[in-house]
Parts: C-alpha cells; sequence; structure tokens
C-alpha cells in the first residue's frame, strides 16, 4: 500500500515516523562529534598518566582511504536524514492543506 492511499490518521502518523527519523540520524551525527572526543578526553584526563592528548594522535591510525569512506557515510547520513525529514513534512503538510480544502 503506498502512503498516498492511507487514511488521514495513517498519513499523518507515517509523516511524523518520516520526521523521527531524520531528527534521529542528527541526533546522531551530533552525538558522533560531541560525546565520542569528549569520552577520548575524559579518559586520558581521569587515566592517571600525564601524557599530552591530541585529537590528531586519536585519528591518525586511519589510512586515507577510510577518510572518504567515512565522509561519504557522513554525507550520505545528512542527505537521508533531510529527505527523511522533507518528506515527513511534505506528507503532514498536504493532510493539513487537505483538511482546509475539505471545511
Amino acid at each position: 500500500m503506498k502512503p498516498h492511499e492511507y487514511n488521514p490518521k495513517a498519513r499523518e502518523a507515517f509523516g511524523k515516523s518520516l520526521i523521527d527519523i531524520g531528527v534521529g540520524i542528527y541526533k546522531g551525527i551530533m552525538i558522533l562529534f560531541t560525546v565520542a572526543p569528549l569520552t577520548f578526553l575524559l579518559k586520558g584526563a581521569l587515566d592517571g598518566t600525564n601524557k599530552n592528548i591530541y585529537m590528531t594522535e586519536l585519528v591518525k591510525f586511519i589510512v586515507s582511504p577510510m577518510y572518504f569512506v567515512f565522509l561519504v557515510f557522513l554525507v550520505g547520513a545528512f542527505l537521508l536524514g533531510h529527505y527523511f525529514r522533507k518528506e515527513g513534512l511534505r506528507h503532514i503538510h498536504e493532510i493539513e492543506n487537505s483538511r482546509t480544502e475539505a471545511n
């Protein structure tokens, strides 16, 4: 069954779930760039050793092709999150328009 064949309540729920998926992807990306580096820094600070921690040392073990793959996945996740949010908003907007036209 295609989404445009759903009844209005089911289509609205479908739109909201698409928005939730898109927001979840964005939240996951933000957690990746905020929480993961902070855990490395906290581990180094609470480790008890006196060696310095540099972010470049944490990621220098990754080879160049892996950077490219990481960037491709990151850009793909941003695009996928944007697409899900846009489609969810479109479904909800069409439901609201059909309700106002019916009145």
